[in-house]
């Protein structure tokens, strides 16, 4: 299901019933190395993003339980500062920064290997490993929306879990390298049209 036009309390519901199921998601280990402040960075991060994503006409897709985020999303369009709705909030976690790093480190790596001759959205999957179906449906979704409004679909993940069902969802590996100095290994995959 597509999520638009959601009020702040929408967003505020949504982001206290994901955050706890997505907590151990490794970019927010990531972007909040620090366990015991995470869950409430996650919270931070989803009702300071969502809004931005729906605004620029970014694509977020959930289930009806809230148990799974799909975000398609441009990655050329990248800021280097909080500011606006949420912005406070996310400046006193002392690790948020690191959002931007990854940010203008996915948008350098997709200037350098996407086509630039259609558009482009990142899909990044916020979900445990707990609801494997739900994510799916959702990829299937997004597959979809790639078509019907004709543009280049690339996923985005920090782990190894999902790679050989994306490859059967016809995604294609166009790179693979260990995430800065972290232990995580950053894949791109391209949808193959």
């Amino acid at each position: 299901m597509r999520l638009k036009d959601l009020k702040d309390k929408d967003i505020k519901k949504l982001s206290e019933i994901l955050a706890p199921k997505i907590v151990d998601h490794k970019i927010f280990k990531f972007m909040c190395p620090d366990g015991s402040e995470r869950l409430d960075f996650v919270e931070a991060y989803l009702r300071y993003n969502i809004p931005r994503w729906i605004e620029c006409h970014d694509y977020v897709l959930t289930d009806e339980n809230f148990d799974v985020l799909v975000v398609l999303a441009s990655p050329r369009r990248s800021s280097h500062k909080f500011s606006g709705k949420g912005a406070k909030r996310m400046k006193k976690f002392k690790s948020a920064p690191a959002m931007f790093y990854y940010r203008g480190n996915l948008s350098y790596i997709t200037h350098l290997i996407a086509p630039r001759n259609k558009r482009l959205k990142v899909m990044t999957i916020f979900a445990d490993n707990k609801h494997d179906d739900a994510v799916f449906e959702l990829v299937d979704e997004a597959i979809a929306l790639s078509y019907e409004r004709d543009f280049n679909l690339m996923y985005d993940t920090l782990t190894r879990r999902l790679i050989e069902q994306m490859k059967q969802k016809n995604f294609v590996v166009t790179y693979q390298k260990m995430f800065a100095s972290t232990g995580y290994v950053q894949t791109l995959m391209m949808l193959n049209k």
